[in-house]
């Protein structure tokens, strides 16, 4: 079955309250909640998981209105949509005291002045960079060559050299960071391409005609760069995803309404041809 496939069955599921859908929700999708909390907060990983409980409670609640918001039509769409959606609920326990003071925190304006003038790998390579991951994890996400990533970030040697020597995958900066992700998604203006011509562009589906007056908008949007970066992080974790423990699930489980109407079945249910 595709992973395609796969969204379309568990979300409306999921939307039910079945049991069998949050399973497989859980299963493939709680190591993504752990990795952006991993990545864009300083908690260790039992907070991160504290956390991922109380986002699955707030997807959860009211007849599951905020899950019902989120795209069915792509899972890199959805998984583009959850980060955001765990990211906006971290910046409300975050504080600015917690983010590293030497080097400073880049703000919207700095970070688009750095940015101004790269070649648009360069400027891919930059925003991951500071976004806290390390040159062995950019390699990877970006696909690309240790000398070619060493090149691209010498531009932020002489403000962020420290940043660059990490080899941990950590945000310095979380609270900042994610308040500049959060302009960056608020900044979108009718030029933006939309998200799924984006994921068409990334997967090596759009014609010439189409990709390139999209990468010169991204070069010039800080906008499309969030959008296309958080799409890079979401294909890579896609690569190293390892399904969540059975055995680990049930005291997730135990945060979500669930239903079972045994006299019908579910919609989930009647998808799968039960």
């Amino acid at each position: 079955m595709s992973k395609l496939m796969t969204l379309y069955k568990i979300l409306p599921g999921c939307e039910e309250g079945n049991p069998e859908a949050w399973k497989a929700f859980l299963e493939n999708y709680t190591p993504t909640a752990l990795e952006v909390f991993k990545v864009y907060s300083p908690w260790p990983p039992e907070a991160c998981l504290d956390h991922w409980r109380d986002a699955l409670h707030a997807l959860s609640a009211n007849d599951f209105a905020a899950l019902k918001g989120f795209s069915h039509l792509s899972e890199r769409e959805f998984l583009v949509g959850l980060r955001a959606f765990l990211l906006d609920r971290a910046a409300a326990s975050l504080q600015p005291a917690q983010d590293t003071k030497a080097p400073p925190a880049p703000t919207t304006e700095t970070l688009s002045a750095l940015l101004t003038g790269l070649a648009v790998v360069h400027q891919e390579m930059a925003f991951l960079t500071l976004a806290g991951y390390s040159l062995k994890a950019i390699e990877n996400i970006l696909r690309i060559s240790p000398a070619v990533a060493e090149d691209g970030l010498a531009p932020l040697r002489a403000r962020f050299g420290p940043v660059i020597e990490q080899n941990e995958d950590r945000c310095l900066w979380p609270s900042a960071w994610i308040a500049i992700g959060n302009a960056a998604r608020a900044s979108e203006t009718k030029d933006c391409p939309p998200v799924r011509q984006l994921i068409r562009v990334l997967d090596g589906q759009a014609s010439w005609y189409d990709k390139s007056p999209a990468e010169l908008h991204r070069s010039q949007c800080l906008h499309c760069l969030e959008l296309w970066t958080s799409m890079l992080e979401v294909v890579s974790w896609e690569r190293t995803r390892q399904p969540w423990p059975a055995e680990k699930i049930a005291p997730l489980l135990a945060v979500i309404p669930l239903k079972q109407d045994k006299r019908k079945p579910s919609l989930f249910a009647r998808m799968l041809g039960k």
